[in-house]
C-alpha cells in the first residue's frame, strides 16, 4: 500500500490542509501540540473510522467548524495496482451523522460505514489493530524493545501479535465459564437432593384412594341438589301469582297518592292568587305618585352623558401629560450617563497613547511602527529570542558531551601508553602518544572558550526575553483600551439622539397642558349629575315593575276561578280510590308466608352447592399432589442427566485452557523464529554485514553475535542499540504483513523515535531507515526537533497560525 493524497477538511486542529505523499523518506516537523500525530490519526481515520483512532468522537470535528459543518477526510492510495481512494464525512450534533464512500480506479465499490470498512479489510486484509501494528511505530515502542527488563520487551510482542489476547482474554473466558458450570453444578445437585426428599410412595397412595372418596361425595350432592330445585320451582310459581295481586293493590295506591297531592298543590296555589289580588290594591297608589318623577329620566340621563365625554377626555389629556413629563427625564438621565461616558473615554485615549509609545521604545521601533501591528512585533521578537536561546542551550549540550567524550578518550589512551594500542584505530601508539594529549588539550581549551561565550550570549538573550516578555501585560491592556474607544463615536451619537427627543417630550408635554385649560372640565358637577341619574333610574324602575303587576289583575282573577273547579273534582276522585282500595283481593300475610319458603329452599341450595364445591376442591387438590408428585419424579431424571452433563462440561473446559496454554508457548517458539531470522537479515543490512546474527530466547532477551561470541544488547554502543531496535521493529511489520498475506511494499510511520538522542545517534537512526527503502519506499518520520530539517528527501513543517489552527507547509 503507497499513500499518494490525505486532504482534511475541519478535522481537529486543521481547518483544511493537502498532502501529496512522496517516495522517500519524509520528515513531518513540528513544536508539540501542533497537530503531527493528528496526520496519523487522519490516516487510520479514513480507513477504519472513529474506533480506529483510538479518541473520543467528541474530538472528531474541528473546534473551528460551525454547527452547521461537518468533518471530512479524503485518503488516496494505491495497492495491488489499483488506485483507491476513501471519502469520509462526520457529524456530532444532537444526532451523529457518519457517512464514507470506497472507490476502486474511479468506481464506487461500497458506501455507509458498515460496507466501507468490511471492503477496506478485504483489501488490506487486516483490521484495525494488525494494521496500526505493521506500518506504526512509537518512541515508546523503541524504548521498550532496548528495555533491559525482558518481561516488558516480551508482553510487548505478545501485545503486537495478538497473542496476548489468546492468552489473557480466552483463559479469564474459559475460567469464567468454568466457574459459572461449577456453581450451576453446586446449584443443580442441591435442588437434585431437595426434590427426592420430597417423594414419598405411601402418601402417593392415600392420595389415589381419597381421589374415589371425594368423587363418590360429588355424585350423592348432585342428587341432592335435584330435589331441593324442584321444590323451590313449585313455591316461585306461587308467588308469581301473589306478586300479580300485589302489583294491582300497589298501583291503586299510587294513584290515591297522586290525586291527594294535587289537591294539596291546587288548594296552597287558591290562597296564593286570594292573597296577590288583595296586595294589588296598594300597588296602584303608589304607581300613580311615581309618574313624573319616572318621566324625567331621559333628559338627566343626557346631562350625565355629555359631562362623561368630557371626564374622558380629561383623564386622557393628564395621563399622556404625565407620561411624557417622565419620559423627558429619563431622557435628560441618559444624556447625563453618555456624557460622563464620553469623558471617561478621553483619559482612555491619553492612556492608550502612552502605552503604545512604551511598547515602541521597548522595541527600539518609531512611528512606522502602527498600533495594530504592534502585538505581532512582539510575538515575533519573542520568538526569534527563544529560537536564538534554543540553539545556544543545544550547543552547550553539544559541548558538554564533546568534553565528556574527550575526557573518556584521552583516559583510553592514557592507560593504553605509548606503547598501547589505539582502541579506536587498532593501530601502536608509538611517536602519537604525545601529539595525541596535545589535541585533546588544544580541544578541551576551544570548546571551553566557545562555551564561555555562548553562555555570555545566553544571558543577554535571556535579559532581553525578560524585557520582552514585561510587554505582555501592556498589550493586554491596550486591547482592552481600544475595545473602549470603539464606542466614543457610538455615544456622542446617541447624545444627540436623546436631544432631539427630549426637545420634542417637552414639546408634547405643553401640547397637553393646553388641551387641559381648554377643555375646563368641572368634577364637583359630574357628581351631582350622577346622583341626580341614579335617583331618576331607580324610581322609572320601580314605575314599570308597578306596572306590569296593575296589569295582572285580570288573569289572576280568572286563575282563582279555574283552581276553585279543579279542587272540586279532585276531592271526587279521592272517594272513589278509597272504595276501591277496601274491595282489592290482596293479602299481605300469605306474600310473606311464600316468601320464607322460597329463602329456606335457596339457604338449602346454596350448602348442597357448597358441598359439591368442596368435594370438587378437595377432589382438584388431590390431582394436584398427585401429577406434582408425577412431574417431581420427571424432574430429578432430567436433573440427574444434567449434573452428569456439567461435569462433563468442567472438565472439558479445564482441559482446553492448559491446551491453549501450551499453545501460546508453542506459538512464541514459532514467531521467535521467525523473527531470529528477519531480524538477522535487516541487521545485516543496516550494518553492511557487521552484524547477521541475531537470537531471542524464551523469555525474549535479545542477543547479537559479534565475532565469535553473542553479547546482549547493553553491551554495544548506543548507535548499535538504536539499529538493533530499528531492526527489530521493521522485522515485525514485515512478519505481520507476511502472516496476513500481504506481499507488496508498503509505508512505515515512526512517531518521535528520536527522543532525547544526540545529533550523532539521529543520523544513525537516518542511516538505518535508508537501507529499508527498498523494501519501504515511503517512511514517515515525526519529530518536534527542528535540527534534522535538512536530512530528509522530503520534508512537511506542522505549524500554528494566529488563528490556533495548524498548517502544513512543504519545505523545497
Amino acid at each position: 500500500m503507497i499513500l499518494d493524497r490525505l486532504e482534511l477538511t475541519n478535522f481537529k486542529r486543521f481547518r483544511h490542509v493537502e498532502i501529496k505523499f512522496q517516495d522517500g523518506i519524509t520528515g513531518i516537523l513540528g513544536n508539540n501540540g501542533t497537530g503531527k500525530s493528528s496526520l496519523v490519526t487522519a490516516i487510520f481515520f479514513a480507513l477504519y473510522g472513529v474506533k480506529a483512532t483510538g479518541i473520543s468522537a467528541d474530538y472528531i470535528v474541528s473546534g473551528f467548524a460551525s454547527p452547521k459543518e461537518k468533518c471530512e477526510v479524503i485518503l488516496e492510495f494505491r495497492i495491488g495496482g489499483d488506485t483507491c481512494k476513501i471519502i469520509r464525512t462526520f457529524k456530532k450534533g444532537k444526532t451523529v451523522t457518519h457517512e464514507a464512500e470506497f472507490y476502486r480506479n474511479r468506481q464506487l465499490v461500497a458506501k455507509e460505514v458498515s460496507p466501507v470498512e468490511a471492503e477496506v479489510k478485504r483489501t488490506l486484509g487486516m483490521g484495525p489493530v494488525d494494521f496500526k501494528n505493521t506500518i506504526y511505530a512509537a518512541q515508546k515502542d523503541l524504548l521498550t524493545l532496548l528495555d533491559n527488563t525482558p518481561t516488558k520487551r516480551k508482553e510487548w510482542f505478545q501485545k503486537a501479535l495478538g497473542i496476548d489476547y489468546l492468552k489473557t482474554e480466552s483463559d479469564a473466558v474459559l475460567k469464567k465459564q468454568a466457574d459459572e458450570k461449577a456453581a450451576g453444578l453446586q446449584h443443580k445437585e442441591g435442588e437434585l437432593a431437595a426434590l427426592a426428599g420430597r417423594q414419598s410412595e405411601e402418601e402417593l397412595a392415600r392420595l389415589k384412594a381419597s381421589l374415589l372418596t371425594f368423587t363418590a361425595a360429588i355424585a350423592g350432592h348432585e342428587k341432592q341438589k335435584a330435589i331441593l330445585t324442584k321444590q323451590r320451582d313449585e313455591i316461585e310459581a306461587g308467588l308469581k301469582i301473589l306478586a300479580e295481586k300485589k302489583a294491582a293493590h300497589d298501583r291503586l295506591v299510587q294513584q290515591q297518592l297522586t290525586v291527594t297531592g294535587e289537591l294539596a298543590r291546587e288548594t296552597a296555589q287558591q290562597k296564593s292568587v286570594e292573597s296577590a289580588l288583595a296586595l294589588l290594591k296598594n300597588d296602584e297608589a303608589e304607581y300613580h305618585g311615581l309618574e313624573k318623577a319616572a318621566g324625567s329620566y331621559a333628559e338627566v340621563r343626557a346631562r350625565l352623558d355629555m359631562l362623561a365625554q368630557k371626564k374622558a377626555e380629561h383623564q386622557r389629556l393628564t395621563g399622556e401629560a404625565g407620561f411624557a413629563k417622565k419620559q423627558a427625564a429619563e431622557i435628560s438621565a441618559r444624556i447625563e450617563t453618555e456624557k460622563a461616558r464620553l469623558a471617561a473615554l478621553a483619559k482612555d485615549a491619553d492612556e492608550y497613547a502612552r502605552l503604545a509609545a512604551t511598547v515602541r521604545k521597548d522595541l527600539g521601533a518609531g512611528p512606522e511602527l502602527t498600533d495594530d501591528r504592534l502585538e505581532t512585533a512582539v510575538n515575533f521578537r519573542l520568538a526569534e529570542l527563544m529560537k536564538r536561546t534554543g540553539t545556544l542551550a543545544a550547543r552547550q549540550q553539544q559541548y558538554k558531551e564533546e568534553r565528556e567524550k574527550i575526557a573518556a578518550d584521552r583516559a583510553t589512551i592514557a592507560g593504553a601508553g605509548p606503547d598501547g594500542t589505539c582502541p579506536l584505530c587498532r593501530q601502536k601508539l608509538g611517536e602519537h602518544y604525545g601529539d595525541l594529549e596535545k589535541e585533546f588539550t588544544a580541544r578541551l581549551r576551544e570548546l571551553e572558550d566557545r562555551a564561555v561565550a555562548d553562555l555570555a550570549k545566553q544571558e543577554t538573550l535571556e535579559k532581553e526575553k525578560a524585557a520582552i516578555e514585561a510587554l505582555r501585560p501592556v498589550l493586554e491592556k491596550l486591547r482592552t483600551l481600544a475595545a473602549n474607544l470603539k464606542r466614543r463615536a457610538e455615544s456622542e451619537s446617541t447624545i444627540a439622539d436623546l436631544a432631539a427627543r427630549l426637545s420634542a417630550k417637552q414639546r408634547e408635554e405643553q401640547a397637553h397642558a393646553d388641551a387641559l385649560a381648554t377643555l375646563a372640565f368641572d368634577a364637583p358637577a359630574y357628581s351631582a349629575a350622577e346622583q341626580a341619574e341614579a335617583a331618576a333610574r331607580k324610581a322609572q324602575a320601580r314605575f314599570t315593575e308597578l306596572g306590569k303587576k296593575i296589569g295582572q289583575a285580570v288573569s289572576l282573577k280568572q286563575q282563582l276561578a279555574g283552581l276553585t273547579e279543579r279542587i272540586a273534582q279532585r276531592n271526587a276522585e279521592v272517594k272513589t280510590l278509597e272504595q276501591a282500595i277496601t274491595g282489592a283481593p290482596y293479602n299481605p300475610q300469605e306474600t310473606a308466608a311464600a316468601e320464607d319458603r322460597k329463602n329456606a329452599a335457596d339457604t338449602a341450595l346454596r350448602d348442597n352447592d357448597v358441598a359439591i364445591a368442596n368435594a370438587k376442591r378437595d377432589r382438584k387438590f388431590a390431582e394436584e399432589k398427585i401429577a406434582d408428585y408425577q412431574r417431581t419424579a420427571e424432574q430429578i431424571v432430567l436433573l440427574q442427566k444434567q449434573v452428569t452433563e456439567l461435569k462433563d462440561e468442567i472438565e472439558l473446559l479445564k482441559l482446553t485452557r492448559a491446551l491453549i496454554a501450551e499453545y501460546v508457548v508453542y506459538l512464541m517458539q514459532v514467531v521467535r523464529s521467525r523473527l531470529e531470522g528477519e531480524v538477522s537479515r535487516i541487521i545485516a543490512e543496516i550494518t553492511g554485514g557487521r552484524y547477521e546474527q541475531v537470537l531471542l530466547d524464551e523469555d525474549f532477551n535479545l542477543l547479537v553475535r559479534d565475532v565469535d561470541n553473542d553479547y546482549p544488547i547493553d553491551r554495544f554502543s548506543g548507535g548499535e542499540q538504536d539499529d538493533i531496535a530499528v531492526a527489530l521493529r521493521i522485522a515485525l511489520s514485515r512478519y505481520l504483513a507476511e502472516l496476513h498475506q500481504v506481499h507488496e511494499s508498503t509505508f512505515l510511520i515512526f512517531d518521535e523515535i528520536f527522543g532525547s538522542q544526540d545529533e550523532e545517534r539521529r543520523n544513525n537512526l537516518l542511516t538505518a531507515l535508508r537501507t529499508q527503502e527498498s523494501r519501504f519506499p515511503q517512511i514517515l518520520l515525526i519529530s518536534h526537533i527542528p535540527e534534522i530539517q535538512g536530512e530528509f528527501a522530503n520534508t512537511l513543517v506542522v505549524e500554528m497560525g494566529p488563528d490556533n489552527a495548524s498548517r502544513i507547509r512543504e519545505v523545497e
